[in-house]
């Protein structure tokens, strides 16, 4: 092929008086992630920059009043996160009641002058765990929810900007400091007035 030259990228031919594009140099199809190269590059390394893109493209920081507001939502999001884990956990002791019931019971028989039989009998069965009942679709619905929390504080840390580092792991923090003493406390199942 006289007008052609093989390059390296994956059996693509490009013309010989063609010059490669930024996006061709950057494997990325000019997305901006060119790994540092450009002004909004994402950096593998821990930073202290003022800019970053937060999640979506529509929240992009580039000052420091900016970056300061975001770290308080930041710092609110990773609190309710560990309060939606707590809230889950507390549901859940709340309500396991429905299937702790005791299914022995235990007689004890005269055979005879002095001597005793005890013998443990089954009273019933396990109650059935029914799939459609409104604590599970409520747990299932909280799990989403957390799921996704999760999910977006790990984005969040994976900027590696480190004012965004801290405002996740100070805000889990602070909320584990604050809904984490419920779970140290025993839940009474019968008690609705917390």
């Amino acid at each position: 092929m006289a007008g052609h030259q093989h390059g390296g990228m994956g059996g693509m031919t490009m013309p010989s008086n063609a010059t490669p594009t930024t996006s061709q140099h950057s494997g990325h199809g000019g997305d901006g992630m060119d790994m540092g190269h450009g002004s909004m590059g994402m950096m593998m390394y821990f930073h202290f920059s003022k800019s970053a893109v937060i999640l979506f493209e529509g929240w992009s920081v580039k000052t420091t009043t900016e970056i300061f507001f975001s770290c308080i939502a930041i710092f609110v999001l990773a609190a309710l996160y560990e309060g939606l884990k707590v809230l889950r956990e507390v549901l859940k002791r709340r309500y396991s009641h429905v299937v702790s019931v005791d299914l022995t019971e235990t007689k004890v028989y005269g055979t005879g002058p002095g001597q005793t039989a005890v013998v443990t009998e089954s009273k019933g069965q396990l109650p059935r765990s029914r799939l459609c009942n409104w604590h599970h679709f409520l747990q299932t619905f909280l799990h989403i929810v957390q799921v996704t929390l999760s999910y977006f504080l790990m984005l969040i840390f994976m900027t590696y900007n480190v004012w965004l580092c801290l405002a996740v792991a100070l805000g889990a923090g602070f909320g584990y400091f604050i809904f984490g003493w419920k779970l140290n406390k025993v839940v009474d199942i019968f008690e609705h007035c917390h």
